[in-house]
């Protein structure tokens, strides 16, 4: 297993993370500047979370290029990405339910006339004519986008709440790990909700490229990765 990486170096790996996640930030403001605050800050939150999930899956396939004593370190890197992309993401959709908790301004271009359920709740359901029943699941294109979000959050609760070497011990090594296997179709998951609310609210400064690029370098490299372990253990 290795020695763990000291107190200080994981909070300097933090400190870096958390400097990139700023500067992401800055850098995207001004495409996202012409939304109001709430929702430009739950955009932009939502793409940095996307973009670290993405970079925990590139970590493995990164590390056969170290040396073996990386190894400890560059797990350690990992875990601390997928805390700040579970801490990204959860802020995302906190952010989501204040703003539609009030009068939301966002653009949908793909959307029915249907009266939404009050508050939040609109995200996933359709106020029924007769006020004596339930409200209706929406399965607008956006209704099925914001159920793939909130799948993606449970799932990205479970492994921030288990992003730690105490987490990993309580539940076991294999428990553990079969839990994290879910990490890629977290990325799919997330990948697919975001394509749709790019094709849902008006365009700028959205495009498909932005999230398909970037899932494409994961997916090759990813690809070589493998490729490249199944070739040399037939050797």
């Amino acid at each position: 297993m290795g020695t763990p990486i000291s107190f200080g170096r994981r909070l300097v790996v933090h400190v870096s993370i958390l400097s990139l996640i700023l500067l992401g930030t800055s850098w995207m403001w001004a495409d996202f500047s012409s939304f109001p605050a709430l929702e430009a800050w739950s955009m932009i939150l939502g793409y940095l979370s996307f973009i670290l999930i993405g970079c925990t899956l590139l970590i493995g396939p990164l590390q056969s290029l170290f040396p073996a004593g990386w190894m400890i370190v560059s797990l350690s890197i990992r875990r601390a990405i997928g805390i700040w992309a579970g801490i990204t993401g959860m802020l995302h959709v906190i952010l989501v339910f204040v703003i539609f908790e009030n009068e939301p301004r966002l653009m949908i271009i793909h959307e029915n006339n249907s009266e939404k359920a009050d508050g939040w709740l609109g995200l996933f359901f359709v106020a029924s004519s007769d006020p004596t029943m339930w409200p209706s699941p929406n399965w607008t294109l956006t209704g099925v986008a914001n159920y793939l979000g909130l799948f993606a959050f449970f799932i990205l609760l479970a492994l921030w709440l288990t992003s730690s070497a105490r987490a990993e011990k309580w539940l076991s090594g294999s428990s553990w790990k079969r839990l994290h296997l879910a990490n890629p179709w977290l990325f799919v998951i997330v990948l697919f909700h975001g394509l749709i609310y790019i094709q849902s609210i008006k365009g700028e400064p959205h495009t498909f490229s932005d999230m398909l690029v970037f899932a494409a370098i994961i997916w090759m490299i990813r690809s070589i990765a493998f490729i490249r372990r199944a070739f040399f253990r037939k050797r």
